[in-house]
């Protein structure tokens, strides 16, 4: 019994013909569709689509660029503390913890910034 389901390369297909059409919502959804998260992002992007834009980063696993869609928005949030971790801003990442009133990843994340900061001592 055939699949109600679009193939992957259906969906891309579908996605390349819109973005040529210049339809760049359209195409960055069948891209999300299809797991094509980067080249969903580059399209949320370049619409405008922040929220969007960093949330296909986050699944395309682009911590860093992702990190900058949400900070443009302002973002300060559980995602946003979580992407600090990820890149090693243990720091930046305790500060938002601290913010949201999570005591355990708060002291975690401070504890774990002030071990990096005792390695990059000079003796």
């Amino acid at each position: 019994m055939p699949s109600l389901l679009p193939s992957k390369a259906e969906l891309m297909k579908t996605a390349v013909i819109l973005e040529g059409f210049k339809e760049f919502n359209k195409a960055a959804r069948y891209y999300a569709k299809a797991q094509e998260y980067a080249r969903s992002a580059k399209l949320y992007e370049k619409i405008g689509d922040l929220s969007k834009a960093g949330d296909n980063y986050f699944m395309a696993k682009k911590f860093r660029e992702a990190l900058k869609m949400y900070t443009r928005l302002g973002r300060k949030d559980r995602k946003v503390a979580i992407l600090y971790e990820k890149t090693g801003n243990f720091r930046k990442a305790a500060d938002i913890w601290k913010l949201l009133k999570s005591n355990r990843n708060w002291k975690r994340c401070l504890q774990q910034s002030r071990q990096l900061s005792l390695f990059d001592l000079k003796l």
